[in-house]
This record gives structure tokens, sequence and C-alpha cells, in this order.
């Protein structure tokens, strides 16, 4: 098997579990009489352990000068977390299942990531988002089969097919990581004031900035569309089929980004990303059949592919690369840490409060033009970076 190959197969394998997470989980936990508080409140773990974890594993990365074979130890550690969480039932022993299964999982994107845009980097020819596209095609596969089970199942409260497809895909990309490809050895180890000097940088953290509050729209949506849609009276293969079609969007937006991104600026990218996806929100908080809920998945192409290309080619052109697999971790933690716990625990309590998930999105849609605010108030510098070898195009 080709290094390409078990990359796009881990790739497959990982996104497949947050295929089954995101819409999925949240419904289960429902299921077992939690609350929008509690679901909140448990899924906010991963994103608050986010930035030390993430950080920890790939300091240990880079200074070991060994991604792959850290990133074998990461995922076996998600691994055996994880197999305890169909036994998991009550808010305090979900969590602690959560927080020992995230102290891992949190390092996997930045670690595989950092292999992925190396690799792309010494093979002339090859495309950072073109491997990665083989995440979102697991998603959809995943969402929508697990989606199709569920409503052959009856759409058991709290069924526990849930769980347990979160840990097979885990085992997966777990076993695939023992054999990924290794980057070439840099031959001096960075210091840790070179990794250091990462957080210090105006330029970087301002566009990991506004990287969060996009992100952070998000949160309605990957913490609560499984409920958005049971709420409306819809069955849960609804939500399958709107995940699966919003993924085909994002596998089109990452096939195309290479020539995107020769014809537009970063920047441009970007803003049409969080326009389009505000729009997105607004038009969404106002579906109520299950033709325009699936829909507007459509746009996920500009929610995700179109940004998650662009941020990727940003972050490849700011980190040089014998601090790949830091700066990655520091995108991680930032984004997905502090954009989701803040994102993840509005929405819980929001759904109380408003006791359903359409005012939410409208709220994310303007957060959305904040960030679009806040990305055009940038100076153009910001874009070019400049520091690193190439960019993983």
């Amino acid at each position: 098997m080709s290094p390409s190959t078990r990359l796009r197969l881990f790739y497959f394998a990982y996104y497949g579990c947050v295929g089954t997470f995101l819409p999925y989980f949240a419904p289960y936990l429902r299921g077992l009489g939690f609350s929008g508080e509690q679901i909140g409140t448990v899924q906010m773990i991963g994103p608050l352990v986010a930035v030390p974890t993430a950080i920890a594993w790939a300091t240990a990365a880079d200074r070991l000068r060994a991604p792959a074979r850290v990133l074998a130890v990461a995922t076996a550690w998600a691994f055996l977390a994880v197999l305890f969480l169909p036994a998991a039932r009550a808010p305090v022993a979900v969590g602690l299942v959560l927080l020992a299964y995230s102290l891992a999982d949190r390092a996997v994107v930045p670690l595989v990531d950092s292999l992925t845009v190396e690799w792309t980097i010494h093979h002339p020819g090859s495309s950072y988002a073109r491997i990665r596209l083989f995440g979102s095609v697991g998603f959809a596969v995943v969402t929508s089969a697990v989606g199709l089970v569920l409503t052959w199942r009856g759409d058991r409260p709290g069924d526990p097919l849930v769980p347990i497809a979160v840990a097979a895909c885990v085992g997966g990309y777990a076993l695939l990581a023992l054999r990924l490809p290794v980057p070439p050895v840099p031959p001096h180890p960075p210091r840790f004031r070179e990794m250091a000097g990462l957080l210090r940088d105006g330029p970087l953290l301002a566009l990991l900035a506004v990287f969060s509050l996009h992100w952070g729209a998000t949160a309605p949506f990957h913490l609560l569309f499984g409920l958005f849609v049971r709420d409306l009276g819809l069955p849960a293969s609804v939500t399958g089929v709107g995940m699966a079609l919003g993924v085909v969007a994002e596998v089109a937006a990452l096939l195309a980004f290479p020539r995107i991104a020769t014809l537009f600026p970063l920047r441009s990218i970007l803003a049409a990303s969080f326009a389009v996806s505000a729009l997105r929100w607004l038009l969404l908080s106002r579906a109520g059949s299950a033709a325009w809920v699936v829909a507007l998945q459509v746009l996920h192409a500009f929610t995700f592919g179109l940004f998650w290309g662009a941020a990727m080619d940003a972050m490849s052109r700011a980190v040089p690369s014998r601090l790949r697999a830091t700066g990655q971790a520091i995108f991680a933690a930032v984004v997905f840490g502090v954009g989701n716990a803040v994102g993840y625990q509005l929405s819980g309590l929001g759904y109380d409060h408003w006791h359903g998930v359409g005012t939410l999105f409208a709220w994310a849609g303007g957060v959305e033009i904040l960030a679009l605010a806040a990305l055009l108030s940038l100076p153009r510098s910001v874009f070019t970076g400049g520091r690193a070898a190439s960019s993983p195009r």
C-alpha cells in the first residue's frame, strides 16, 4: 500500500468517526436523558483540553523529530479510552470517558495534517486537499450508513449503535497509524524558544482569532443538527442524507481548491466562505421541511471545503517546516479548542433557553458576519506569510 493510500484511508476512518459523533452523539445523549446544558458541557470537554493536549503532543513530535511515531501512540491511547464509551450512560461517566479520549484525540488532526503537508511538499504534483478529501468521503459514507441503520432500528433513544460505531472507527485509524509515511528528519530539533515564538506571532494569532470566530459559528450545526432534525419531526435518515450531501459539496470544493487558489487570493476565498456561511445559517434557521434542510447543506462547500483549503494554505505559509506539528497544534488548539469550547457551551445553554435550534442558527449567521468584518480588517500581509518553504498545493 502506497504512503498516499495509507494517508487517505486514515482520513477516511478518522472523519468517519467524526461523521458518527457530530450528528448522532447529541441525540444519543438526549436519549439517555441528558439536558441541553449537560450535552453542551460533556462535549465541551474535548475543546477545553485541546489547547494543552495538542501542543504537548506536537511539541514532543517536533522535538523527537518523530511525528509518525507520536501519532501512533496517540491513536492507540484514544482507542483504549473510547472502548469504555458504550458502557458510560451517566453525565459524569460520559464526561470522564470523553476526557480520557480527548487527551489523545485532540492531537490526531494536527499530527496527521503535519505528516500530510510535509509529504506533499516533498512529492511534487501531490495535493494536501486531494488527500484530505478522503476524510470527507469517509464522513459522508459513515454518516449515511449510521443514519440509515438508526432509522432501520426504529430511531431508538440512546441507541448503543452510536458509541459502538465511534469505537470501531477509532480502532480503524489506530491500526493505520502504525504504518504512515515518515517525513524527512530535520538535522536538528527545533528549540523551545522557536516554538514559543509562534505564540507571540501577532499576524498568525490574528488570523487564528478570525478562524475561531468562523468555527465557533459552526457549533450549533456540529453539536445540534441531529436534534434540529429530530425536533422538526423528521427521521434520522434526513440527518444522514443532509450531512452526506454537504460532504459531497465539501469534496467538490477540496478537489477544486488547488485551481481556485491559483485564481483568487486567500483573503477573497475566506471572505466568500464566511459570507456564504452566514447566508446558510440564516436560511437554515427558517427551514421547516426535509427538502430545505437537506438542500441547504450544499453550502457546506463554502463553510468547510473552501475554508479548510485556504486555512491550511495560510498555515503552510506562516509556519516553518521544522515547526509543522507545533503550528498545526496551535491552529487546532485555538480554532477547534477555543472556538468549539465557547460555541458548544453557548449552544447547549441556548438550546435550553429557546427550546430549539433555529434561533441559534440565526445567531450563528451574525457571528459569521462578525468574522467576515474581522477578516477584511486584517492587512494583506497576514495572508502572504513567507516563512514556510512551500504551500501544500
